[in-house]
């Protein structure tokens, strides 16, 4: 494994043992956004991997969804989502992540995704495929919509917004086999091995899109915004307010899923 993967690998493990670890042992807190939840378990898990980050990487900048942005001055970007899916977390549900994605020039170029409660870790590096737990996973099949599981993330607080997933729901409801909705990067991942034939999610930030984005490319799938275009990275600083729009499937769901959605 080269580049950021041996990195990865252990810091992301380490983080992951701990989001483990504090598992059923913390409280939740309701931020500003009431479809935001914040435990001790995303800041103990930030912190850990952001130290970790600033003695490798000590000129990379660093974005963690609750710790804030750490400027750089070498054109690299880290982004962290400590734990993804706390609201998940929180309620004692295994469906949550911890994210560690790398931007270089705007493009993901590494990234991991752990799935704590399952002991599984997900490492990509661009052109080098995907690894789970070290070893290999073989890329997404092709796919039609007809016979695919479609995973669909809603956040419940935005009326206008949950209006327009509703009626994505009722076109997809007969386009696809069956809808699941963890509302996590668990959800991503099940693309990226080819489980869930697409992922749909309209309220994404820069930080829940990094990692996963590099993982589903390099098992073989497309990841775009709901427009088709490519997910916009740069500047990475200035984005940590942006929503961005998230669909990614396997090759042959993708155009089908696109049409759906919009």
């Amino acid at each position: 494994m080269s580049g950021y993967g041996e990195f990865l690998t252990s810091a992301v493990s380490e983080a992951s043992g701990l989001a483990a670890e504090l598992a059923g042992a913390v409280e939740a807190t309701v931020k500003k956004d009431p479809d935001q939840v914040l435990t001790e378990a995303d800041l103990a898990v930030g912190t850990l991997l952001g130290r970790a980050i600033e003695r490798a990487y000590p000129r990379d900048g660093l974005i963690d969804e609750e710790l804030g942005v750490r400027p750089g001055d070498s054109g690299t970007t880290w982004l962290v989502d400590p734990i993804d899916g706390t609201a998940n977390f929180a309620a004692g549900s295994p469906l949550y992540a911890v994210l560690v994605g790398v931007l270089r020039g705007g493009e993901p170029v590494a990234g991991a995704v752990a799935l704590p409660a399952f002991g599984e870790l997900y490492v990509a590096e661009r052109g080098a495929g995907v690894r789970c737990n070290g070893k290999a996973v073989a890329p997404s099949p092709r796919a039609a919509l007809s016979s695919s599981l479609v995973a669909y993330g809603i956040d419940v607080h935005d009326r206008d917004r949950v209006r327009t997933d509703l009626r994505a729901l009722d076109s997809l409801s007969a386009s696809c086999r069956g809808l699941r909705m963890a509302n996590s990067a668990f959800d991503l991942v099940q693309v990226a091995l080819g489980v869930y034939g697409g992922y749909v999610h309209r309220n994404c930030r820069i930080w829940d899109c990094v990692a996963p984005q590099i993982l589903v490319e390099e098992s073989g799938g497309c990841c775009t915004d709901v427009y088709g275009e490519r997910l916009v990275h740069d500047d990475p600083a200035s984005r940590v307010q942006d929503v961005y729009s998230v669909v990614a499937a396997a090759p042959g769901v993708h155009g089908e899923l696109l049409e759906r959605v919009r």
